[in-house]
């Protein structure tokens, strides 16, 4: 339980501050931060974990031949999947493309790993 709570906290602050790094994200507010955080993170639970199991199993081997590190990339792709729903589900939040997609994808899969490091 603590996890979630510090996950929700950790992508807040990102969904908040990732605004000011690309131009083509808006999140207008800090309920919108809360709400981008609570909404990605139930689409995660809900299908993140099913596009992690057919995009690893398809790239298995790259994913071998990099000793594991394409998995970040992985990451971010699943995540910028996941907050393109995000930003077709709210309304105080959007997404100008693929390209801040991509960019706040990554920032939440490190935000997670680091979450991960320390808890």
């Amino acid at each position: 339980m603590l996890n979630l709570l510090v996950q929700f906290i950790v992508f807040t602050a990102i969904a908040a501050i990732s605004p000011q790094i690309s131009p083509g994200i808006k999140v207008r507010g800090s309920g919108a931060a809360a709400a981008v955080a609570l909404v990605f993170g139930l689409l995660n639970i809900l299908i993140g974990w099913l596009l992690g199991v057919i995009l690893g199993f398809l790239t298995a081997p790259l994913n071998w031949l990099t000793l594991g590190l394409f998995s970040i990339v992985l990451t971010t792709v699943i995540n910028a999947i996941l907050l393109k729903i995000t930003d077709a589900v709210l309304e105080p939040f959007e997404l100008d493309g693929w390209g801040p997609a991509f960019i706040m994808g990554f920032l939440f899969a490190l935000g997670s790993l680091v979450t991960g490091w320390i808890l």
